[in-house]
């Protein structure tokens, strides 16, 4: 098999997917598609020195040079216009999708959709497959936890640029449940964007308790699996999506992962980790979504559980590890061989 993959050079989530795809799969080819973006990205060029590499969405002429000589390509969300679809078709070579349901495009046409969740899954093309992405847990360490849970990480990545959909991993919710937090823990929260977070903070009138230490990083990390090292538990009040990396991480670190308990987190993760959450309304990116919020109180009392249960959080960190396995590379790489051959 002789397969080829499209990339992404930056160190956020796309980016992170398709390296872990290109390096776990061996890809023959690679395409590198630089596109511009409205926040200053750290590019890595280390990542791929032999790829053939394209500034911008990809000419007739990129795809060409990129098709030759292989049978088989994967995409991650998008296929970058519908060239590469119409030349794999002439030249007889697959094509494969792993689309993300709110960004999915209709006109996209792959010889296969891959869907990563199951979130919405009804209302994907007819003959989806179900892919998950694995966890590169070759790269993530796992650490000795403590008996209680005492450092907390909030990933709040790149903030969602459509005001309609709010902040996107819930960092609000989070923010407004720390006053409300009784143990003595460390909260991490890091973000791509600088002032952002401190700018909820006095948007929605926040005061830390002086028992709580607030950390906020606004610093692009160039090797990913750093966020989780020191860390006992991830806090992700997550109000919508089906693909959540900073989940899987967590998960691959042996973290447990605070969650609300709506569809995909809970036909994956334990029901115990997860918060109720509160219908809030309806959103569109390329597809209509429902999107959610969890209550303060919810987040602060399971926040509390992890910081103060020693059986409820040794028991969380033992499920994490299962699921760490069960979603590695090595348990799913056959799936995806299966899949290509």
């Amino acid at each position: 098999m002789r397969l080829g993959g499209v990339a992404r050079p930056d160190a956020r989530g796309l980016g992170i997917q398709t390296k872990a795809f290109a390096d776990n799969m061996a890809a023959t080819k690679v395409m590198v598609v630089n596109c511009d973006s409205v926040m200053p990205l750290q590019i890595r060029r280390d990542w791929y020195p032999n790829a053939q590499w394209v500034n911008g969405l990809p000419t007739r002429d990129d795809i060409l040079q990129f098709l030759d000589g292989i049978d088989t390509v994967y995409t991650a969300e998008t296929g970058y216009g519908q060239i590469l679809w119409e030349e794999a078709r002439r030249a007889n070579v697959k094509t494969v999708l792993h689309a993300n349901y709110e960004f999915l495009n209709p006109v996209d046409n792959p010889t296969v959709w891959a869907a990563p969740s199951l979130w919405n899954i009804e209302w994907w093309p007819s003959g989806t497959v179900h892919l998950p992405v694995p966890i590169e847990t070759h790269l993530i360490e796992v650490e000795p936890k403590p008996d209680t849970a005492t450092n907390f990480l909030h990933v709040v990545g790149r903030p969602a640029r459509h005001s309609q959909w709010g902040e996107r991993n819930g960092t609000v919710d989070l923010l407004n449940a720390l006053p409300l937090v009784r143990s003595d823990i460390t909260v991490t929260v890091t973000c791509q964007q600088p002032g952002y977070v401190e700018k909820l903070l006095n948007d929605h009138h926040v005061r830390v308790p002086d028992h709580i230490t607030l950390n906020i990083q606004s610093v692009n990390v160039p090797d990913y699996w750093r966020l989780y090292q020191g860390q006992h538990a991830l806090i992700l009040p997550r109000r919508f999506g089906g693909l959540c990396l900073p989940a899987n991480e967590a998960v691959g670190a042996g973290l447990p992962v605070i969650m609300p308990n709506i569809d995909p987190n809970n036909r994956w993760l334990p029901t115990e980790w997860l918060t109720e959450a509160i219908r809030q309304g309806e959103a569109r990116a390329k597809q209509q979504f429902v999107h959610y919020r969890t209550e303060p109180e919810t987040l602060a009392d399971r926040i509390d559980q992890l910081a103060t249960d020693t059986t409820f959080y040794r028991r969380a960190v033992d499920q994490a590890q299962q699921l760490r396995h069960q979603y590695s590379w090595e348990t799913l790489k056959p799936r995806y061989q299966d899949l290509f051959e």
